[in-house]
């Protein structure tokens, strides 16, 4: 199964989402660029720049909050309980994004993020029971985060200000926005 990340930028002038156009013009720096994968990171760190943010990382938090309160299960996938991979897996697939199942290898698509430039429906990893990332969690903004907690045995709301997350906090990610195995071609490897 091919993993899709999510095409938003269909051509370089614009693409509409819903009701809100997002346009992006080319200029000489995005025309010196020669290859496509420099190419589409451009564009995708533009829109992902742009303010306001656009409307699939809005409705990321507004899908996560409807599954607020959800038991935490490790392994679960369902109503019924879940954990913090799956979760994040649910969300943005009812965003129309699909993602692996596990922190570890959700860890590998998108683009690191400071914490101080965070946007919601960014991704944050953290090492709990392993060195790679083992949990992951949505921000939403104001410094908290959305996550399946297994000490909260819920999916719950965190300050990720609290000492455990800063302790254990690896990197943030924001996604591409596109397919990064579609973007480089055989050629280009």
């Amino acid at each position: 199964m091919k993993r899709w990340i999510f095409l938003l930028l269909a051509a370089v002038v614009g693409v509409s989402y819903g009701k809100e156009p997002v346009q992006i013009f080319e200029n000489d720096y995005y025309n010196s660029l020669k290859v496509r994968y420099a190419k589409e990171k451009y564009k995708a760190v533009m829109v992902d720049d742009g303010i306001p943010a656009p409307s699939f990382q809005r409705s990321i938090v507004d899908f996560a909050i409807g599954l607020l309160g959800i038991q935490y299960r490790f392994g679960g996938e369902s109503i019924w309980g879940m954990d913090c991979s799956a979760f994040v897996q649910k969300v943005y697939a009812m965003a129309g994004i699909d993602l692996p199942r596990t922190a570890r290898y959700q860890a590998k698509y998108g683009m690191y993020v400071s914490r101080e430039n965070l946007q919601p429906g960014d991704l944050l990893f953290f090492r709990t029971y392993a060195r790679f990332p083992s949990h992951v969690g949505i921000y939403i903004g104001e410094g908290k985060m959305i996550h399946a907690s297994s000490a909260g045995k819920r999916i719950m709301i965190s300050d990720i200000d609290k000492d455990f997350y800063l302790r254990n906090f690896l990197f943030a990610k924001r996604l591409f926005l596109y397919d990064p195995e579609e973007i480089i071609g055989e050629d280009e490897k």
